[in-house]
């Protein structure tokens, strides 16, 4: 770790997300962007040309290099273990993105790791961390809405057909609940803030054997959540939370800006909106900077056991829908 009272970063991966922890990085306090790693040299140093970033560094380079402390890994989820795992052996925080693992044992590895070598590890549930969904536990909790009593949330978008690329591909850990599905299932802990008593999942499954479109209830004794997720159509990818005395509506809650509150009548009481500039992952960034220069190991917003229990939850449904990936040997 660097003396200096900040966190010198890097960027594992160089697609679509890492883009936009990149575009956000520039409003991070007490922290500095050094590299970017890819399997694709090229593509490294291209990404990092266009964000002015000093190095352009191999996987190998990026787990050896002394003057990394943090690596975001950017990268699609069935890499997401093996990376991971890396940076933790050779003493590199890290930030991973959701779905940390692809399974529940992958995750206890890491768990395991991050704590016998004293490592901060943390999930990149940026949704936790949107000022519109913590308004919207803010006014769950305050009881504008009285006792929760029902959840819904769909997260569903149409994506490409392709039966040999990430979605489809089961070597891939393709399919609805890993890609989309976790989001729902997340902010269902987030907002209820327990395991369920009782999972019920069914699933429509492709030829290639991965789940195309998903739906869930989980049951908490007196609140029931229902969500549904999938890769073939678009949905209004709205979380709704119905209490005695009205309900709570986030629209677009994967990168919410809004919340609204309604009373029972359904007559809308109070906006919420932040009018954020920024895409929104620095609200996590910030976050993960700030636990890793207090020498933390997890965070209290998402702690490791948080993170597991999301795993073990996803394990429940996939053996539901007969969910297994050809590399899984569980």
């Amino acid at each position: 770790m660097s003396e200096k009272n900040k966190i010198r970063w890097a960027i594992l991966g160089a697609g679509r997300i890492a883009n936009a922890f990149a575009k956000d990085f520039p409003l991070m306090q007490n922290a500095e962007l050094l590299a970017v790693a890819s399997s694709d040299k090229e593509r490294a140093n291209n990404f990092a040309k266009e964000y002015n970033i000093p190095k352009a560094l191999s996987h190998d380079e990026l787990y050896n290099s002394d003057e990394i402390d943090a690596v975001y890994i950017a990268t699609t989820h069935n890499f997401h273990f093996e990376q991971a795992l890396k940076c933790l052996q050779n003493g590199k925080a890290v930030l991973c993105e959701k779905p940390i693992t692809v399974n529940d044992w992958e995750f206890k590895k890491l768990m395991s790791q991050s704590k016998a070598k004293k490592v901060f590890l943390m999930e990149a549930m940026w949704t936790y961390f949107l000022p519109a969904i913590k308004k919207a536990k803010q006014w769950l909790d305050e009881g504008r809405i009285g006792k929760l009593q029902v959840m819904q949330a769909d997260f569903a978008f149409p994506m490409e057909k392709n039966m040999k690329g990430r979605i489809y591909n089961p070597d891939l850990a393709g399919g609805a609940l890993l890609d989309v599905g976790v989001y729902p299932v997340a902010l269902s802990y987030y907002f209820i803030d327990k395991v369920p008593e009782k999972i019920v999942a069914s699933g429509a499954m492709t030829s290639t054997g991965v789940d195309e479109r998903l739906g869930m209830i989980f049951q908490y004794g007196d609140v029931t959540a229902t969500l549904f997720t999938s890769v073939i159509t678009r949905m209004s990818n709205t979380i709704r939370l119905y209490g005695e005395n009205g309900y709570i509506e986030v629209p677009n809650f994967w990168k919410a800006s809004t919340a609204r509150l309604f009373d029972k009548e359904f007559n809308l009481v109070e906006t919420f909106e932040d009018n954020r500039t920024a895409h929104g992952f620095i609200f996590e960034m910030q976050h993960a900077n700030d636990m890793i220069l207090d020498g933390k190991i997890e965070s209290p917003v998402i702690p490791h056991s948080r993170s597991n229990d999301i795993q073990e939850t996803m394990m429940v449904v996939r053996k539901q829908i007969g969910l297994k990936y050809p590399f899984e040997n569980i």
